[in-house]
C-alpha cells in the first residue's frame, strides 16, 4: 500500500498559501504556529524559508512567527 504524508514543513508551506489565497486567514496562520510548536526544533526552518521567499509568503510567514501560540 502507497502512503503519502505530508512533513511538517510542507504542511507550513501548504498553509502559507491557503492564508494568501484567502486574503489572510487567521486560521490558517492559527495551524501553521500550531506544526510549529509540535514539531519543535526538528522543524527545517531553512527548507520552510527557500519556499516562503520562492512563493511571495514572506509577510505571512512573518505574521505567523510573531502571533502569539494558542
Amino acid at each position: 500500500v502507497d502512503l503519502w504524508v505530508a512533513s511538517a514543513e510542507d504542511t507550513v508551506v501548504s498553509k502559507l498559501e491557503w492564508a494568501k489565497r484567502s486574503g489572510g486567514s487567521e486560521r490558517q496562520l492559527r495551524d501553521v504556529r500550531g506544526v510549529l510548536q509540535r514539531a519543535g526544533r526538528d522543524i527545517d526552518l531553512s527548507y520552510i524559508e527557500k519556499w516562503v521567499v520562492g512563493l511571495g509568503l514572506s509577510e505571512l510567514w512573518a505574521a505567523a512567527q510573531s502571533s502569539e501560540p494558542d
